[in-house]
């Protein structure tokens, strides 16, 4: 063999996730690339030439993870804020809140994210009475672990400009504001931190990517933060590939300026144009079809009509841009598959080819997995929602009744009619193996699916729903040589055990980004 190659890594369980060979021990990357893939003899010739060869004493080898739908940007600017996850009650998040507010610049916002109410004796959400004990002076801003409702004290409230009158904006029994705020743009534009503040965020949520085994991640990324990306990358700082799904708001510049899916680099890309259909279940604005437990009246709610759904998708397909579309509620999920059916057939044929997808689908019907496989939707999923709420007690069972909580996330029944799905974090919380491990115990036990088959949407499938299949997602010759060393077999661990697999070290394009305990 006359190639040379920079790294080489021999005595290794390789699981290739490469159909033509899905096992090897070795494999060889020079410029970024795969070079050579199969047995230690393989590259034994290349051995005295290389510049770094990692004997991995048998330890097994994957693609590196591609997560399908995350918030990367965000995951680096929360770890600036306090940190809300671990609060069991309002009185733990405010304690939090106060440390970190400490710490904070004068007249700046104080920032906490990821609080849980639904873990919590309470059941309630934060609200101004809570978060003026913070303080009255500096506004301050809660963050449901969703993204989707953000709980303010009342100089916050003041601060934001929102119209008391929008619908999302929480009120008591006499009609004053609780400083809860559902599903309003604006909040998130006056906590938004500086061009300097956001690119810090980047390099820190790569490297985070990086220490999950994460090596591409899509990232749904507010308006504006592409430039930071790009900035990023210039400076050789980024630990992780990043593939930017763009607002809605900004389809209209996409088509002006002739911007497809696909269009970047090696490390940044265009995806898909993200179009929010209803909210959460956790804020108890996910479209459904029957009320909400002890809400009668509430079914969430649609934010985009099928009609002007339609229209967008039209203009979308004709500019050969995919479309990523945030559908939680049985009824978001209808008025999706059912626009699509809407097209002609010219443009149905062109959904398939573009690659459409449907973020999250958490309560998609059998009936309605097989219309969006005849139409060529992909489903891109989130398996960790299923460990973190999908049990008794749980959140869902607090929002919905039983018989519609045992029947959701249906991963098996998407498999089985055919679907092609990919699944991604959403960033509650980061980190593949604890995905892996949800949808291989998922507690209805007709859903569940192997181990094998929850990686691939994990690598190769994620890979697929972002047209990068032929880069990454797969350890073969030619592709990107993005591979995770971890700790233990995943596919000879028991399904339960999945998430104390550690990773030991996350390698992208040849360099090392992340070796346990230490960033590279």
């Amino acid at each position: 063999m006359k190639l040379k190659a920079d790294l080489i890594v021999v005595n290794a369980n390789i699981i290739t996730m490469d159909p033509k060979k899905p096992k090897a021990s070795a494999l060889a990357a020079k410029s970024f690339k795969i070079i050579a893939v199969g047995g230690n003899d393989m590259v034994m010739d290349l051995l005295p030439h290389a510049k770094r060869v990692m004997d991995l004493g048998g330890q097994t080898v994957v693609p590196g993870f591609v997560d399908a739908h995350t918030h990367l940007t965000t995951t680096g600017i929360r770890s600036t804020q306090a940190d809300l996850t671990k609060a069991t009650s309002p009185q733990e998040a405010v304690q939090a809140l106060k440390a970190y507010a400490k710490s904070a610049k004068p007249k700046n916002w104080i920032i906490g994210w990821g609080y849980d109410e639904s873990g919590w004796k309470t059941k309630r959400y934060l609200t101004l009475r809570d978060l003026d004990k913070v303080s009255t002076r500096q506004p301050v801003a809660a963050i449901r672990i969703d993204g989707h409702l953000t709980s303010v004290n009342s100089l916050g409230l003041e601060k934001t400009g929102v119209d008391l009158g929008h619908r999302g904006v929480e009120k008591d029994d006499e009609g004053n504001p609780t400083g809860v705020l559902k599903e309003i743009d604006e909040v998130s534009n006056k906590i938004r931190g500086t061009p300097h503040e956001i690119q810090n965020a980047i390099v820190a949520g790569t490297r985070i990517a990086a220490s999950y085994g994460i090596t591409t991640a899509i990232d749904n990324v507010a308006q504006g933060y592409l430039r930071e990306i790009r900035e990023v990358e210039h400076r050789n700082e980024m630990s992780s590939r990043i593939v930017v799904n763009i607002p809605l708001n900004q389809l209209n510049h996409l088509l002006k300026l002739g911007i497809t899916t696909g269009m970047g680099t090696p490390l940044t890309r265009i995806g898909a144009l993200k179009i929010f259909m209803d909210g959460s279940i956790g804020a108890r604005t996910a479209a459904v079809f029957n009320p909400y437990k002890g809400q009668k009246e509430n079914l969430g709610e649609l934010l985009i009509e099928k009609k002007q759904l339609v229209k967008i998708l039209k203009k979308a397909i004709a500019g050969r841009i995919q479309t990523a579309i945030h559908a939680i509620g049985d009824r978001a999920i209808e008025t999706v598959i059912s626009a699509f059916e809407e097209l002609s057939d010219t443009e149905k044929d062109l959904v398939r080819e573009q690659r459409h997808r449907l973020e999250h689908a958490e309560m998609i019907s059998e009936e309605q997995i097989r219309r969006a496989v005849t139409l060529g939707i992909i489903l891109s999923m989130q398996p960790n929602f299923v460990a973190k709420w999908q049990h008794e007690g749980g959140l869902y069972y607090q929002r919905l009744h039983k018989e519609r909580v045992e029947n959701m996330n249906t991963f098996r029944l998407a498999l089985d009619n055919g679907a092609r799905m990919c699944f991604g974090s959403d960033g509650m919380p980061l980190g593949p193996l604890y995905g892996i491990q949800a949808a291989t115990t998922h507690p209805n036990p007709k859903v569940r699916i192997t181990v094998e088959e929850a990686l691939r949407c994990y690598t190769m499938e994620s890979a697929y729903a972002s047209f990068i299949e032929h880069t990454v997602g797969s350890i073969r010759v030619g592709n990107r040589a993005d591979f995770v060393v971890l700790s233990n077999d995943i596919l000879a661990t028991p399904p339960q055990r999945i998430n104390d697999i550690e990773i030991e070290m996350t390698v992208m394009g040849g360099e090392v980004v992340y070796t346990k305990n230490r960033a590279s």
